[in-house]
Parts: C-alpha cells; sequence; structure tokens
C-alpha cells in the first residue's frame, strides 16, 4: 500500500514553441518552498510518465535535500554581498547579471544553461563584488578553475568538479560575453563598465589549444543515422529535426534560424543566410565567407518537408524545438537519442585524447561525408558545405576513402513512419517503444585517418551526463525568428 504521506511533487501542462502538449513538474522543498523543474525529453509528453518523473525527482530532493541546500547557499552569499564594498549604484556582479538576463529574455535572446553556468563557476568567485572591482586576477582565477576542472574530467571522466572542455568554453563564453555587454550593451543602463577597462580583455581562455587540435570529430555511418530516423519510441517532431539536420548538413546555427522563406520546394533548393550564434546569443551572417549558399534538396527528404510544410507561415521556423534547448542540453539529448535507438558505438558516446564524442553538430558532418561516400565532387561538397578553403573539404573526401565495411546507404529513403508524421503517430499513441538492438560494433570496420579541421575551438565539446533524472532549471520554449 502506498504511503499517504509520501509527497510526489504535481505536474502541469503547457504548449512548447510546436504547439504540442508538454508537461513540467513542481516539487516541494524541506523549507515548504516550491520549486519548478524540468520534465526530461524522454518523458515530457506522457502525463503518466511525466507524473513518475516528478515523483522520483521529489523522493530524490526529500531524500538529499540538495536543491535547498543550494537555495540556503545563495541567501547566504546575498547576505555577505550586502556588507561588501559595491559600486556607486550598490549592484554586485550577480545582480546586474540578473538585471542582464531579464533584458535578454525580454529581446528572446537568452541559453537557459547561461544561468546555471554564472551560479555554478563564475559566481563564487566575483558574484558578491562589484562590476568595477573585479580585477583581472580574479578572471584568471576563474579560468585557472576551468582548467582544473578539465583535467579531473580527463583524467577520472565525468562527475561533480568536473568538465569537459567544451563546458568549460561555455563557461568561459558566459563570463566574457556577460563583461562584453558591461562595456557595450545597446541597453545603457547595464553599461556599468562603459569607462572602465574590461578585465577580460587579453586573458587567455581554458583548455590547451594543441591538445584540442589534435582531436577529431566523430560521425554517423549511414544505417546508424536510418535506425535514428526509424526510432518510433523518439518523439516525431525530434526525428523530424534529425533527419533535416542529417540531410542538409546545416550547421547548427543556421538551422536554427531556417524558415520556411528559405525553402524552396518547387526549386528543390534551401537558401542559407543566416546564423545563430550561440555565444552572442543572435542572429548573425553564417559563420565563413561562402556560407551565404544555396543547398539542394535531398531527393529522400522532400517528401518529409512537404508534409510539414502544410500549415506553416513562411516565417515559421522549420525545426522549432531546436530553439527550445542550449547547446549543451542538445549534445546530451543527442546521444540519450542515439542510446535510446540502439546506436551505441564507442566513438559516438565517450571522448577519448585522440577523438571527441558526437553532438548534435555530427549530423552535419555526417551528411558532408555521406556526400564523399556517394561520389560527389569535391567543388560540389566545398560550395554545399559553405567551406572556405578546399583542405577543409578534403578532409571528409579522404575518410571517406579510408571506410570500408557495410555501412549503409547515404541518403537513403526516409521510413514511412517518419515521412507521413501525425497519422502514424496517432496510429501508436498509447504503444509501448519497441526494443532495440545495439548495433554489434564487430561488423563494422573503420579506420579513421582525418578529418575537418576543427571550424570552432574543439575545447567546446561537450561531455556525457547521467542519463537519470536531473533537476535543471525550467528551460524556456520560445523561437528565435
Amino acid at each position: 500500500m502506498a504511503d499517504p504521506t509520501k509527497r510526489t511533487g504535481t505536474i502541469e501542462p503547457y504548449r512548447d514553441a510546436s504547439g504540442k502538449q508538454r508537461y513540467r513538474g513542481r516539487i516541494r522543498l524541506g523549507d515548504g518552498a516550491r520549486r519548478s523543474i524540468d520534465v526530461d525529453e524522454r518523458y515530457c509528453y506522457s502525463e503518466e510518465r511525466a507524473r513518475e518523473y516528478v515523483a522520483a525527482a521529489q523522493e530524490r530532493e526529500d531524500r538529499t535535500g540538495q536543491l535547498l541546500a543550494d537555495k540556503v547557499k545563495r541567501a547566504a552569499a546575498k547576505v555577505t554581498a550586502s556588507a561588501e564594498p559595491t559600486s556607486s549604484k550598490g549592484e554586485t556582479c550577480d545582480a546586474w547579471f540578473g538585471r542582464y538576463q531579464s533584458y535578454q529574455r525580454e529581446c528572446g535572446q537568452t541559453d537557459p544553461t547561461k544561468g546555471t553556468r554564472w551560479d555554478k563557476w563564475i559566481s563564487k568567485r566575483i558574484g558578491h563584488k562589484a562590476p568595477d572591482a573585479v580585477t583581472r586576477s580574479e578572471i584568471e582565477d576563474i579560468r585557472d578553475d576551468l582548467d582544473a576542472a578539465i583535467a579531473a574530467w580527463m583524467r577520472d571522466g565525468k562527475g561533480e568538479g568536473r568538465i569537459s572542455g567544451k563546458t568549460a568554453m561555455n563557461v568561459w563564453s558566459a563570463l566574457t560575453s556577460s563583461f562584453r555587454a558591461m562595456t557595450s550593451c545597446k541597453r545603457r543602463d547595464l553599461r556599468v563598465l562603459a569607462d572602465r577597462p574590461n578585465p577580460c580583455v587579453g586573458v587567455e581562455p581554458p583548455g590547451d589549444r594543441n591538445s584540442r587540435k589534435a582531436r577529431r570529430k566523430t560521425f554517423l555511418f549511414p544505417k546508424e543515422a536510418a535506425a535514428v530516423l526509424a526510432c518510433e519510441a523518439l518523439a516525431l517532431e525530434w526525428r523530424e529535426l534529425h533527419a533535416i539536420a542529417g540531410y542538409t548538413y546545416l550547421r547548427p546555427g543556421e538551422l536554427r534560424v531556417l524558415t520556411w522563406e528559405d525553402v524552396s520546394l518547387d526549386d528543390g533548393l534551401i537558401n542559407v543566410t543566416k546564423a545563430w550564434d550561440y555565444n552572442e546569443e543572435e542572429i548573425k551572417p553564417p559563420k565563413t565567407r561562402n556560407g551565404v549558399r544555396r543547398v539542394p534538396i535531398e531527393p529522400a527528404l522532400m517528401p518529409l518537408l512537404r508534409r510539414m510544410r502544410k500549415g506553416r507561415k513562411s516565417t515559421d521556423l522549420v525545426v522549432p524545438v531546436l530553439s527550445s534547448f542550449g547547446e549543451d542540453h542538445l549534445a546530451e539529448l543527442f546521444r540519450e537519442h542515439l542510446t535510446l535507438a540502439g546506436v551505441t558505438r564507442a566513438d559516438l558516446h565517450r571522448s577519448t585524447a585522440t577523438h571527441v564524442q558526437a553532438n548534435f553538430r555530427s549530423w552535419r558532418d555526417s551528411g558532408l561525408t555521406w556526400l564523399a561516400m556517394a561520389g560527389l565532387g569535391v567543388d560540389k561538397i566545398m560550395r554545399r558545405a559553405g567551406h572556405d578553403m578546399v583542405q577543409t573539404t578534403m578532409g571528409y573526401v579522404k575518410l571517406a576513402e579510408d571506410l570500408t565495411g557495410d555501412l549503409g546507404t547515404p541518403f537513403a529513403p526516409l521510413p514511412a513512419s517518419l515521412v507521413d508524421g501525425e497519422a502514424t503517430a496517432e496510429a501508436t499513441q498509447g504503444t509501448q517503444p519497441k526494443p532495440v538492438t545495439p548495433w554489434n560494433e564487430t561488423e563494422i570496420v573503420e579506420r579513421e585517418k582525418g578529418f575537418e579541421p576543427s571550424t570552432s575551438t574543439l575545447a567546446r565539446w561537450h561531455s556525457t551526463t547521467e542519463l537519470l533524472p536531473q533537476l535543471t532549471p525550467r528551460r524556456r520554449h520560445e523561437t528565435h525568428s
């Protein structure tokens, strides 16, 4: 018999950016206060599974009291901060950052993980100080903390106080972009350092650049991608996103702001003219000089795009779900989706001294490698990818030449369950996901002898996290057009 005094938390429904119903939760802390939490992507579409997730989160908090402890710690920090010298306006770095996040939310330009990074790695060093009292030495202390956390991650793997090079660079970006805003933000009242030097200028970022350059990215074999796209345990909108990402090989930032007016179904072309900058949190031109380009739509992708286009406005985002998560969450979710589809090849899930594990950008690396596997000319691959240097493109061609074994067919027809979309989703609603069988790695022969030189610092690749329910700040589900 269930314990009637046992707390299980509550859930509430809401609509995400695509209009689909999801669930989020609220749990009770030890002091009686209530706290909103996200429900993991794997459970948030089902009321029953969402209740199970929130109940597990409530049980975890009742057992560990971690959220309450964090709350008490923040309150104590504020008391300490009140005794510290502040600027003439009486504002600490933490207080300024709170105002800055509110401004970004008003502009629809916010990464839900940025506040977490600030709280965990930056606030403890400078949160209680006035912005104009922060010194270069304190900025270097934060950098040294990140270097130590990277070293611990490389030595011992994931765990408390350990982070990958990618996560460290995301923390560093949160720090440097904030101080840059203090000097030149569009909103004048946020320019608290307008007439003072920026202490971040000239400080070397965390991580070892030489070791990062030596590490290669990985990609999905065509038959691994087919397994993901056919996995009906994944929500339809995620399978749509994965198919479009792999078959168009756009950069994640380009795909995030792609609208239907950029997709010409009659001409069979996708016009790439803009990209989302994850660090600056704003729309900018594509990354390279040749980034403005037209990408031919693969014939296998056309039926899916035609189905998705129905009832959508030209200004609507093609894949709005991509705007609902920051880079870190995307990396974690991508690897969780691979696991759910039975794609468990070690190179995709584990970073080593020579290569980095897969994240969402691996769809681009996969699609470009498939072009080379299909025998497309180097000049055409270079143009479709938006590369500035042919050496970058040649990395994909060389890798494709070195591959052997039954890896599947590049850009194969999409499964009917994905192309048919809602009809299939309604027919299968309420059914349990079919069991999946992991790939047998002995059937695949892979000899990696080169890859595309990094188009962004390899230290910004992300480490895996536990797949158990995690209590995370509520994510914002907004679109950015």
